[in-house]
């Protein structure tokens, strides 16, 4: 049998722990109109899923003030997403803000340095585009080097790394 005072810290904690969780902020959905501009491509398959990016142009939204949003999501590595073949569309995305992410800025070409053999001597690499462009899509138009606010799609969830 536990001593009153005891049970009156683990009564305390309990509440304390449930009231915390109850009142934590939960992520609202935004629902957001706009259009698919460009993609990354899934470079690497973990856990059985690849992770990927794409930037939409936002179409006239009262919650968001950014022009762009990125979002993040992932697919089993069998899989691709099902980019529009011509000009894309404006859409719906059901989104949720991602909180953890502080919304980096968007780079046009991956950063990476390359050794020579022996190590002595660092080399810049040959430039690869981060961002395939969705046809219509005018490159001066990107919003390379800003800030963009990071979301996670609901339609197609980020799958956890392990």
């Amino acid at each position: 049998m536990l001593a009153p005072s005891t049970r009156r810290a683990m009564l305390l904690a309990f509440v304390c722990t449930s009231v915390l969780a109850l009142s934590a902020r939960k992520p609202k959905t935004e629902i957001v109109s706009g259009r698919i501009v460009a993609h990354d491509q899934a470079l690497t398959c973990l856990n059985g899923n690849g992770y990927w990016s794409m930037l939409i142009e936002v179409q006239q939204s009262k919650t968001i003030k950014s022009k762009f949003v990125r979002v993040d999501f992932s697919l089993p590595c069998s899989e691709d997403p099902k980019w529009p073949a011509g000009e894309p569309p404006v859409q719906q995305f059901r989104l949720l803000r991602d909180d953890e992410l502080r919304d980096p800025a968007v780079k046009e070409f991956m950063e990476c340095i390359e050794k020579s053999p022996d190590g002595s001597s660092r080399k810049p690499c040959p430039q690869m585009r981060v961002w395939k462009l969705m046809p219509g899509v005018e490159l001066d138009k990107m919003p390379f080097g800003q800030r963009v606010p990071c979301y996670r799609s609901l339609d197609l969830p980020l799958a956890p790394v392990l």
